[in-house]
């Protein structure tokens, strides 16, 4: 499984109806207002892969008022993975740095693999934390 480098690809018609049906299997399973944070993250990343984006109001940037529990952070993860690669087989997986990510049966099931995987994202989540410390600092100095 690739280390979610984006190809910047839409997912195709067959991963979305895959990530609907999945969405929709949930429904009936999670606490209601979970749910409908559920809905709003993934329909809105679909919207947000559709549009061009503008300077004036980048789909990052956009306020979602929702409560990102583990449970939904974690069919967030499983519909994530679903658009990326079309397949259901989804597993989440703790990286080993108090993250979580989502990865398929076959990296799953593989010890090596899965070991390879994890610290690629571990590294990562590293250098992210370091670049936001590094911002941080600028902005705190420039306040």
């Amino acid at each position: 499984m690739p280390d979610h480098e984006s190809t910047g690809a839409i997912p195709g018609p067959k991963a979305q109806e895959l990530a609907r049906f999945y969405l929709e299997t949930l429904e009936d399973l999670m606490n209601p207002k979970e749910y409908a944070d559920l809905r709003v993250l993934t329909f809105t990343l679909l919207a947000a892969m559709t549009e061009p984006i503008g300077p004036d109001d980048p789909p990052s940037k956009r306020h979602l008022d929702i409560n990102l529990t583990p449970a939904v952070h974690d069919e967030w993860l499983t519909i994530m993975g679903i658009l990326g690669s079309g397949r259901m087989d989804q597993q989440i997986v703790e990286v080993g740095d108090g993250s979580r990510t989502v990865v398929d049966s076959e990296t799953a099931d593989d010890p090596e693999a899965l070991r390879t995987f994890c610290a690629k994202v571990r590294e990562r989540n590293r250098l992210r934390q370091e670049e936001r410390d590094f911002l941080n600092g600028i902005e705190a100095a420039s306040t």
